[in-house]
């Protein structure tokens, strides 16, 4: 502790009695001790919030009910050690080191020596105690985010009570997830994620973060470097380097400490935690508690992400990465679905490759599978955002157009599919030219399931197969046939 400074804020309403404590304090343990003396509860209620204080004094009157006093103090400074210098004649005092008070000192015994130990004391005590509820209290929040993200399938819709949990334990003023993404130069940049900000402080939101953080342009390539090694990045603003410094400013952090986020050994994100109302040294078991919380988001995370490739890969082709035959069908219920309440019709487009043997034939497979992908590229961008375009199988391929008013809707649809297999495909420096014959079904006209509105589209499509008319709808006359 040699050559440090003590803020102390005194409550008194003696005048001068902060000249008086400085001239006992002065020269004691080495230790340099500020005084700032404010005469009322009141008003020491709005000073505790300006600086870091490393204790509290109070200076009781004669008679006046310290326990009231003390509770008021401790109500919003519980960290910070109050010790209370009463007269022998106050009946209250005894009773007020049962309400955080750290210490109860009478006035008339008050001399150099004792009041330096006591509040050095005081502060030893109060650091300790704040050390044991702060590592209590983080156990306890990474032990609710393990309970919660291990048993919950979505991590995301829990993410802003973990991330609360944690603030408070930490006593952040600020606790916000951001992932990693590339952008198109190839560089690293922070997406935000999710935030919790300690809404009875005033901080600057991250809204000027919102669109991410380019780390080495942000001037924070040095966390880059220190969090893929799996390292934690913390400490004071003003102690890091220069360079990383005007951001936080900005955005009024005083401490901090970023913790990674991996999954699959690789560097996914961070989970950071802001110090803006006051410093912070941030404590080994606290950097430990916070590691454990962030490979416990990273687990989660982790599996969602195995979940959803499996529901991916499911639900898609292997090759085209279109829709298959399951999503589809999935698709086809939403539409029913919101057609029934809509009173809007949806169509059904059957599409079948012109001689797509042989390509395979002459070209291979390899080369007929390229094509295949140019064909769903081109059929995804031919319909529109609100429809489904789907591999059924081998060349057959199926689009859902939604909110058809009539046939003429349809007809429209399939000829702006048709014009996209008017350029040649080039592939290997072959060009292939490639056609597709269609039908297509109207909900409800042409039936009710996907079943038989494939049926009806397909007995189109091949009717007019190999013929020079390109597409056509099943003809409302032509239902008798569904049921050959």
């Amino acid at each position: 502790m040699m050559g440090s400074t003590k803020q102390i804020l005194l409550i008194s309403d003696d005048k001068n009695y902060d000249v008086y404590l400085h001239n006992l304090l002065q020269n004691q343990e080495g230790i340099n001790f500020e005084i700032n003396q404010v005469h009322s509860v009141e008003k020491a209620l709005g000073e505790i919030h300006s600086k870091d204080y490393d204790s509290i004094i109070l200076d009781i009157s004669a008679g006046e009910n310290c326990i009231t006093a003390a509770e008021r103090i401790c109500s919003v400074s519980a960290h910070i050690p109050l010790i209370v210098l009463t007269h022998s004649e106050n009946k209250f005092s005894i009773n007020a080191i049962k309400n955080n008070v750290q210490q109860i000192v009478r006035k008339d015994y008050l001399d150099s020596q004792m009041i330096t130990q006591t509040i050095l004391l005081a502060i030893e005590r109060k650091n300790i105690e704040n050390e044991i509820r702060m590592r209590d209290e983080i156990l306890e929040a990474v032990n609710n985010a393990a309970e919660i993200f291990l048993t919950q399938s979505d991590w995301r819709s829990y993410l802003n009570e973990v991330l609360a949990s944690l603030g408070n334990a930490t006593r952040s003023d600020r606790v916000y997830v951001f992932s990693n993404i590339k952008d198109q130069d190839g560089s690293l940049r922070g997406e935000f994620k999710a935030e919790w900000v300690n809404e009875t402080v005033h901080v600057t939101k991250t809204a000027t973060v919102a669109e991410g953080v380019n780390y080495v342009r942000a001037g924070f390539g040095r966390w880059v470097d220190i969090m893929q090694a799996g390292g934690v990045v913390h400490g004071d603003v003003e102690d890091l380097p220069s360079q990383e410094q005007p951001l936080l400013m900005k955005l009024g952090v005083k401490s901090l400490i970023y913790v990674p986020i991996f999954i699959d050994h690789t560097w996914w994100g961070f989970i950071g935690f802001d110090q803006c109302a006051h410093h912070n040294k941030w404590l080994q078991v606290e950097v430990d508690a916070l590691r454990t919380a962030a490979k416990i988001l990273g687990a989660a995370i982790s599996r969602q992400v195995t979940e959803e490739k499996l529901i991916y890969l499911a639900t898609h082709d292997y090759l085209t990465d279109l829709p298959n035959r399951l999503l589809f069908e999935d698709r086809f219920r939403q539409a029913q679905a919101r057609s029934e309440r809509s009173s809007k019709n949806f169509a059904i487009i059957s599409i079948d490759l012109d001689r797509f043997k042989i390509v395979n034939d002459t070209h291979g497979h390899l080369l007929g599978d390229g094509v295949l992908i140019e064909v769903a590229k081109r059929l995804t961008m031919a319909v529109r955002g609100t429809d489904t375009c789907a591999r059924i199988g081998g060349d057959e391929f199926a689009i859902l157009a939604e909110e058809i008013q009539n046939k003429g809707d349809v007809l429209r649809v399939m000829e702006k599919v048709s014009s996209a297999f008017q350029e040649k495909i080039e592939l290997e420096e072959k060009e292939i030219q490639i056609s597709a014959s269609m039908g297509a079904s109207i909900f409800p006209i042409h039936g009710n399931s996907l079943e038989d509105l494939m049926k009806a589209a397909d007995k189109t499509l091949y009717l007019i197969k190999g013929t020079s008319t390109r597409y056509k709808i099943f003809s409302d006359d032509q239902i008798s046939w569904l049921k050959k």
